[in-house]
């Protein structure tokens, strides 16, 4: 059945805080909205913790893991699935040669998991439930190329880091978000990697021309994601860059920004 709108939407800080307090208003909406139109859950998620949502929201539709890196259905086979990795001597060289920079470091293969050591501190950042976790050295388990990966350190350590992978590696993108008690997150991910591209390809899948493109995101890994729709949606608690790129503004998370955008833009029509 041809349906009208792609609708791609985040999650962290879109749908959901704090890891699993999810919007249930929005979620109502677009459950009901996905019955005339497809919609796409688009996130930095891997698809074990994107799994809850997609069911909520009982989705047959494509989803857009690891900010773009994974592209896949798992309501259809059928569907052309894309993997983006990066080089796992990545890794491995990084912990070689900046231990001293580092805490921790995980990297994932779709959902089989690579933890460095063992830390009770980074495990809600694994979003494990579902997933394969393996812990050690990556030099003696990672057997495959990850997706991307996820550095937990000291922000004073930030720029010497971010220097480091950038004067050994020109084909990988770094980007760090804080967390508390003075330490950070830094995203390593192919420089292909990319939600719009992604959204580009489920839109170019269903037939959907842009102007009937709608996004909406929270984050700076958002931008490309907006970028590629015609009608861009930021929440109010989005990242101040994605706030200046989006074409409209929506509520926050807290108070059910997608479910008042989209019904007031459907109402419209």
């Amino acid at each position: 059945m041809n349906k009208d709108f792609l609708i791609a939407v985040d999650l962290d800080g879109t749908l959901v805080t704090d890891f699993d307090n999810y919007d249930h208003k929005s979620i109502r909406y677009l459950k009901k909205l996905a019955k005339t139109n497809y919609v796409v859950i688009a996130t930095g998620r891997p698809y074990r913790s994107t799994k809850p949502a997609y069911e909520m929201l009982e989705l047959d539709t494509p989803i857009i893991n690891y900010n773009g890196a994974l592209v896949h259905n798992p309501s259809d086979y059928f569907f052309p699935k894309t993997i983006i990795t990066i080089d796992k001597q990545v890794i491995i060289d990084l912990i070689k040669e900046k231990s001293d920079a580092i805490i921790n470091v995980f990297c994932e293969v779709e959902d089989d998991i690579y933890l460095w050591k063992k830390d009770d501190q980074i495990r809600p950042f694994l979003h494990a439930d579902g997933g394969n976790l393996a812990i050690g050295d990556p030099q003696d388990i990672l057997h495959n190329d990850p997706n991307g990966a996820i550095i937990y350190a000291e922000a004073a350590k930030q720029e010497e880091i971010s220097a480091y992978l950038k004067s050994k590696h020109d084909n990988i993108d770094l980007r760090f978000w804080p967390i508390p008690d003075g330490l950070v997150l830094g995203e390593v991910y192919n420089a292909k990697t990319s939600k719009g591209r992604a959204l580009k390809k489920v839109a170019h899948y269903y037939g959907i021309p842009d102007k009937k493109i709608i996004a909406f995101g929270d984050g700076h890994n958002d931008i490309d994601l907006l970028g590629s729709a015609s009608v861009s949606v930021a929440m109010a608690n989005g990242h101040p860059e994605l706030l200046k790129t989006a074409k409209y503004i929506t509520k926050s998370v807290e108070n059910n920004g997608v479910y008042y955008f989209l019904k007031k833009y459907f109402h419209r029509l």
